[in-house]
Formats: structure tokens, C-alpha cells, sequence
């Protein structure tokens, strides 16, 4: 089986870093993978073909920049893939078009509930019967791609979700001394894409109410809202108290050094961070969302909190750090869900399934 996945661009995060992972997975389970994006090349371009995985990109100066879609259709018809799965907006709608013309069956994508571009709803529903079905990583995904794409429920797939490595926790004074970090006090860490769906303004004002009983904070993530958080964190007088480390190639320290995790998202998928800390170990709080939802009540031991103010988020983190004891079983019971629900080859043959049901519908 010939398989192209298709994503909007592949610069670190959390989307492009799951579809290269999924690939070198695919790779290895006898799918003749190759990986491609709307956008220039990218850093994991090389990233993937060091996993002698093939990759391309299609250069697109812009979100509209129309000449991308025929160059896809180039690499595609010299690719010849017996199958298209794209995933985000971008990508889906232009793999729909390019794949009904050139007549290859094309699966779609949703990573995240999306709620702060409209146009993207109405891009998808328009174009999301020109597929063969939709796959999505959470039971609230389905339901929302069902509702708002237009989709009949037995066309979206659930593939669940899983870490492929799972980061590696190691011993916290050692991560703190590799990260410059002192080895004593409460450290919330963060880790993403720096977007303005993140909400690290939120993060911020949670950082500057616990500053006084000496909570550190590690930010590990890049993005277009890193200048305006460097500026706020100037003028908070809190640069000291919040410390951006920038992307990092292997979590596993920073969450090592941590002792809970923060995410107050306005809008999620299911977050790679969320599930990298759980397989530490790292306690997790977030912000009430349904795909965050639907993870504990699969067992994932969360704390959800509610609404757009600091307060509440403040909180639950006082709550874990007033409370060693009952972090510690918060702790243990996250690497033991971990271990239990994000398996690489559950999720593999899931979505093996799904290839092999959509290519064979005539």
C-alpha cells in the first residue's frame, strides 16, 4: 500500500510532529509511506528522510496560493499513492480537490475542535463530500466533525491516540541541573506552539499570582505569540519567574523536571503535551474541553478547570503543590493509563483498518 500524508506545513508541532511520527510507524509496518506539506520545506523535512522516510513540499507562499494545489497534483502523479490522508484544514481541502481530479481515494483529518476561524467550518463542509471519510482521535471530535462538517457519523473514524516513543521520565535534580534549573521548589511547565489559542496571557497572570510563594515556570515551545509573551513577562517583571526554552527535541527532561503541567488552551484536539505528561507521570491541568474530557473519563486522571480567568487554574496548581501526597498518587496513576491506553500499534491497526475499508468501496 502506497499512502501520502498530506499536512499544511511540517515546522514543529503538535500536528506535524504526530504525522511524522505516524509515518516512520507506517514505515515500519510495511506501508510505503511518503510525507509531504502545502508549505516550504520545514525542519522536520530532514528530520523524516534521516528515518528514510520520502518527503516533498509544495512551496506555498500563503494560504492562497492557488499554484500549490498543482503542484501536489506534480508530486502526486509521480508518487502514484493508492491513497491521500491529509490532515487540517489547509490540506484537506486542497487534497480533496487534487484527489478527485486525479481519481485517488483521499481520507481526512481534524487534530483540534476549531472554533476560532469560521471559514474553516464552512472550507470543510463544502468540500468534505468529495472524501471517502474523516479520521479524528477522539470520540468529541467525531461528534463535532459530524455536526459541523456535515459528515453522516459512519464516514469519521476514531484512531485513538498514542505516544511513539513515549518520553522517558529520569531523575528530577538530574533534569533540573540539565535544564540550569534550581533543584528545589514547585515548577509548572508548559509546552506547545506559542498561538493565541494557547491563551499564555492566562498562563502569565497564573505565573504572576504565585510568584510570592516562589512557583517556577518553564515554557518549552516556539510560535507567533513568543515576542508578545517576552514583552508581557518584561513588563510583569516576571522574566525571572518564566523561563522560555524554546522548542526542545526530546521532552522527557523538561517534564522530568516538572511538577505539574498547565494548559489553558481555549480550544484543543487531544495535545501531545497532555499525553507526554501523562506518560511522565507529570500531573496535568487544563482547561475544561471536551476532548479533554472524553480523556478522563477513559481513565486519564485530569484536572479540568472551568472559565477564562487565572483564579480557578491558580487553584488546582496551589492544590498539587500544598498537597506532595496526593500529587504523587495523581503521578503514579497517570504513567499507569499511559502505559494502558497510548500503544503505537493499537493505533496503527486502527487506522490500517480504516485504509483498507475506504480502498476497498469501489
Amino acid at each position: 500500500m502506497r499512502v501520502v500524508l498530506l499536512v499544511t506545513d511540517l515546522q514543529p508541532g503538535g500536528t506535524p510532529l504526530r504525522i511524522a511520527r505516524l509515518a516512520r510507524r507506517l514505515s515500519t509496518s510495511g506501508v510505503d509511506v511518503h510525507v509531504g506539506c502545502l508549505a516550504p520545506r520545514g525542519p522536520l523535512h530532514p528530520a523524516l528522510e534521516a528515518s528514510e522516510v520520502p518527503t516533498f513540499a509544495c512551496d506555498a507562499r500563503g494560504p492562497w496560493d492557488l499554484a500549490a494545489a498543482w503542484r501536489l497534483a506534480r508530486k502526486l502523479r509521480d508518487i502514484r499513492p493508492d491513497l491521500i490522508h491529509a490532515t487540517l484544514t489547509h490540506a484537506n481541502v486542497v487534497a480533496r480537490l487534487v484527489g478527485r481530479w486525479l481519481r485517488i481515494p483521499v481520507l481526512t483529518s481534524t487534530a483540534t475542535i476549531e472554533i476560532e476561524r469560521r471559514w474553516h467550518r464552512w472550507a470543510e463542509r463544502l468540500t468534505a463530500p468529495l472524501d471517502r471519510g474523516h479520521i479524528v482521535s477522539s470520540p468529541a471530535l467525531a461528534e463535532h466533525v459530524a455536526r459541523r462538517f456535515g459528515y453522516a457519523p459512519e464516514c469519521v473514524f476514531v484512531v485513538p491516540p498514542s505516544l511513539d516513543p513515549a518520553p522517558k521520565r529520569i531523575d528530577r535534580a538530574a533534569a533540573r541541573r540539565q535544564l540550569g534549573l534550581a533543584e528545589q521548589g514547585f515548577l509548572v511547565a508548559w509546552i506547545g506552539r506559542m498561538d493565541p489559542v494557547k491563551r499564555l496571557a492566562l498562563l502569565v497572570e497564573c505565573a504572576a499570582q504565585l510568584a510570592d510563594v516562589g512557583v517556577g515556570w518553564l515554557l518549552a515551545g516556539d510560535g507567533p505569540e513568543r515576542a508578545r509573551i517576552e514583552a508581557l513577562l518584561s513588563r510583569r517583571h516576571l522574566a525571572s519567574v518564566v523561563r522560555l526554552v524554546g522548542w526542545q527535541s526530546d521532552v522527557a527532561a523538561v517534564l522530568s523536571a516538572a511538577d505539574a503541567l498547565l494548559l489553558p488552551s481555549r480550544t484543543e484536539g487531544v495535545p501531545n503535551a497532555v499525553l507526554e505528561a501523562l506518560a511522565c507521570g507529570v500531573p496535568v491541568v487544563a482547561s475544561d474541553l471536551p476532548t479533554l474530557r472524553a480523556l478522563r473519563a477513559d481513565g486519564a486522571p485530569l484536572t479540568l478547570v472551568q472559565g477564562d480567568e487565572p483564579k480557578p487554574f491558580v487553584a488546582a496548581l496551589s492544590g498539587l503543590r500544598s498537597d506532595p501526597a496526593g500529587a504523587d498518587a495523581q503521578s503514579a496513576a497517570s504513567s499507569a493509563w499511559a502505559a494502558r491506553a497510548l500503544v503505537p500499534e493499537r493505533t496503527v491497526r486502527a487506522l490500517l483498518a480504516v485504509y483498507d475499508a475506504v480502498l476497498s468501496q469501489r
